[in-house]
C-alpha cells in the first residue's frame, strides 16, 4: 500500500506537498539496495512529537530547483517542514531515511570523530524518548532529527561522519 502511495501521488498528490515538490518516483528510485524497504526509503511514519499522533517524514523532489530534501509533517499541523538544507539531485541515488526507535544512541560526538562533530555542541548520547529520523547517506554518514520537546522544533545530530 505505501508503494502505490509513492507511486500514484504525482498523479493524485499535487497540491498536498510544498509548493513546487513532489514525491519522488519509483523510477527515480530504482537503486538495488532500496528494494530492502517497502517505502524505498524514502517515507517513514512515527509519532515524533511524542503526542500520540502519527506523523510522516518524507523525502521530496522540486525538479525545477534539482533538489531533494527531508520534510516532515506533524498530525497537529496542516503544513510540511523542511529538515535541514536541501541537497543536489545528482546524489539522490545514495540518501535514504529510516525510523529510529526510542534509546539510547552514540552520536559521532561521543565516538570521536573530531572537532566537526561536537563543535556545534553536540552530545556524546542521544536519548530519545519518541521516535526520530534517521537521515542516511549509503554507506557514509548519517543524521538523526528528532522532536525536542523544550524548543519546540526538531534538532539534528550527527551520528557518523
Amino acid at each position: 500500500i505505501a508503494w502505490i502511495m509513492l507511486t500514484v501521488s504525482p498523479v493524485f498528490g499535487q497540491g498536498i506537498f510544498p509548493n513546487g515538490w513532489r514525491r519522488i518516483t519509483q523510477a527515480e528510485a530504482a537503486d538495488d539496495w532500496r528494494q530492502k524497504s517497502r517505502t524505498r526509503y524514502l517515507l517513514v511514519k512515527g509519532d515524533f512529537d511524542g503526542d500520540g499522533k502519527s506523523d510522516t517524514a518524507e523525502l521530496l523532489l522540486n525538479p525545477s530547483a534539482n533538489q531533494f530534501a527531508l520534510f516532515v509533517k506533524l498530525a497537529s499541523s496542516a503544513k510540511w517542514q523542511m529538515l535541514g538544507e536541501p541537497f543536489d539531485v545528482k546524489v539522490l541515488d545514495r540518501f535514504g531515511i529510516d525510523l529510529v526507535k526510542p534509546g539510547k544512541y552514540q552520536t559521532a560526538c561521543g565516538k570521536g570523530y573530531g572537532d566537526y562533530a561536537c563543535a556545534h555542541g553536540e552530545p556524546n548520547f542521544l536519548l530519545l524518548s519518541a521516535p526520530g529520523i534517521d537521515l542516511f547517506y549509503t554507506e557514509s554518514s548519517d543524521s538523526i532529527f528528532y522532536w525536542d520537546r523544550k524548543s519546540g522544533k526538531f534538532v539534528e545530530v550527527l551520528m557518523s561522519d
